[in-house]
């Protein structure tokens, strides 16, 4: 027994329950309002407790002096059974203690002298009716206000199409009780509503309806009702005076009544769900087309932001294959014209080899075949690096390493190359830095490649300092490596990462040290910054998360 918020006055959908222990009150009583109200009745308070054991009741009205259980006892266990049943006391010989006790614990909620009139009865009926059938609104709407806050939630939070689809579907027929659900979409252009997704298990069914589409010619008056709005409760009584695509539809599922809910999105209709009681359920009442809109409100959000979430994916692998092409080609550019120079003079030198080869000329066979040598050393050293870049590294292992162990495996491959330069080495370390977990070859390589940098852009005499310590946040760690070098002009700082681009003098570099480096950083979930001036010296800051939380194995 539901409320009808449409139908809240007709009382006789509430039944009334008298007891009585003298019959002729009882029939007069049914006689005077059997007309209006759904009238129960019982001559004992134990008749009563076991009728109402049987079945809901709305209002119960009861005489106060009967044998055994007198009236306010019956009343208090009625309370006790259902708080809600609205409880009228009905006698002549109550006195003040007797009523006020009754009223004051809540055992009833109004009292009727005898003998009664039957328009003042009458009224006490009606209001008691009103009072329960609000009170059950009231906790109908609750309900809903609370399932749709729930369900808004998980539809929400789910941002990919085909999930929230099922999501939404299964709270159609799971949380809400309906025996089948639907999606229909319009087409882009709006012009033809089909089915999408399905609740719908049976396969020759979903096969059935995904070829039934809807369109101007063949329901024209249904999509004109959905692109305006409106809710369509569809019977399958009155099937012959449908367009011949509902026909259709009604026919395949075989169920009494449809109720169809267009999706409203800021510029119009942009499908409908669809929900059935195929299994013989209840006829559908206001509360479920209440219920239905602030659901299909939530699910358009949802759909909506889902639908931004697929487009921004495709944006950005869109942008992802832009970036790598724009990539492939600065690689392609930068790699021909580091190899046309060594090329130059290879074929110089190759092109006056057969001249020469009689010749004793000490320069071209002497100075001039070292050069093109190295030239080829160059070629060969470059390719190689171009090899490393493709490299799949992916199941490359991780192990727990510390700062200190990185900076004493690094620093005698520098020491060298500094005393050659002149360039003072300095290492300065917390020891309550935390541990990270990541390929040791690879941060082994970023920390060689920042040193040797720093030692090469050092002038005689300056210094570089290794500094290696706590993240500033406190979750990771901090790997600083600083020169007292010229610096590197402002203009180039957001060129730094770039492939081939590079700071020393031609041939000295391929540029590919800083790009390889940043990568290493960015897979391991960390990363990698420069501070620089003209005359101050540079400090490249390489920041990575501690423990696990560096990420998937890197792909350098």
């Amino acid at each position: 027994m539901q409320p009808r918020p449409d139908q809240i006055l007709n009382y006789a959908e509430y039944p009334i329950l008298y007891v009585d222990d003298e019959p002729e009150n009882l029939r007069i009583f049914e006689l005077s309002f059997k007309r209006e109200f759904t009238i129960l009745t019982a001559q004992s308070g134990d008749q009563g407790l076991e009728l109402l054991n049987s079945r809901p009741v709305a209002l119960v009205l009861s005489d106060h002096k009967m044998p055994g259980m007198t009236g306010t006892e019956f009343l208090a266990r009625v309370c006790e059974l259902d708080p809600k049943t609205i409880r009228v006391l009905v006698t002549a010989y109550g006195d003040a203690k007797t009523l006020g006790e009754a009223i004051n614990n809540g055992s009833i909620y109004k009292f009727v002298p005898k003998p009664w009139r039957p328009e003042e009865m009458r009224m006490t009926l009606q209001r008691g009716i009103e009072v329960y059938a609000l009170d059950r609104e009231r906790e109908q709407l609750v309900h809903e206000l609370t399932l749709l806050n729930h369900v808004s939630k998980s539809l929400t939070q789910e941002l990919a199409i085909e999930p929230l689809m099922s999501l939404l579907l299964e709270t159609l027929t799971g949380e809400l009780g309906y025996d089948a659900a639907s999606m229909l979409s319009f087409d882009p252009q709006g012009t033809t509503l089909s089915h999408t997704h399905f609740s719908e298990q049976d396969e020759a069914v979903k096969s059935a309806l995904r070829e039934i589409e809807f369109s101007d010619a063949n329901a024209a008056q249904l999509l004109e009702e959905l692109r305006e709005g409106h809710v369509q409760r569809l019977t399958i009584d009155e099937l012959e005076s449908y367009e011949p695509a509902v026909r259709n539809w009604l026919t395949e599922i075989a169920a009494e009544q449809v109720l169809l809910v267009p999706l409203l999105g800021k510029r119009g209709a942009i499908g409908a769900l669809a929900v059935d009681n195929r299994r013989g359920g209840t006829p559908f009442r206001a509360d479920d087309l209440t219920l239905l809109e602030g659901l299909t409100h939530q699910a358009v959000i949802a759909i909506g932001n889902a639908r931004l979430v697929t487009d921004l994916r495709s944006s950005r692998e869109q942008i992802r294959r832009a970036d790598r092409l724009g990539t492939l080609g600065t690689l392609a550019a930068g790699l021909a014209h580091e190899i046309n120079n060594p090329l130059a003079s290879i074929h110089t030198f190759l092109s006056m080899a057969p001249q020469k080869r009689h010749e004793p000329d000490e320069e071209f066979w002497g100075d001039h075949h070292a050069l093109a040598s190295r030239e080829v050393d160059r070629i060969r050293r470059l390719i190689e690096t171009m090899r490393s870049l493709g490299r799949d590294t992916s199941n490359a292992p991780r192990e727990p390493l510390t700062a200190v162990e990185l900076a004493e495996e690094v620093f005698p491959l520098v020491r060298r190359e500094a005393a050659r330069g002149d360039v003072t080495l300095r290492y300065e370390s917390d020891p309550e830095v935390p541990k990270l977990v990541a390929v040791r070859d690879h941060i082994h390589q970023v920390l060689l490649n920042l040193l040797l940098n720093a030692v090469h852009a050092t002038p005689p005499g300056g210094e570089v300092t290794l500094r290696t310590g706590a993240s500033p946040d406190g979750t990771g760690i901090r790997i600083e490596v600083s020169d007292t070098g010229a610096g590197i002009p402002e203009e180039q700082l957001s060129q730094i990462f770039d492939p081939f681009f590079s700071t020393k003098d031609p041939g000295e570099g391929t540029g590919l040290g800083l790009m390889i480096c940043h990568r290493i950083v960015t897979a391991h979930n960390g990363t990698i910054e420069v501070q620089s001036a003209e005359g101050q010296g540079s400090t490249f800051c390489v920041t990575l998360p501690a423990g696990e939380d560096c990420g998937p194995p890197p792909q350098t």
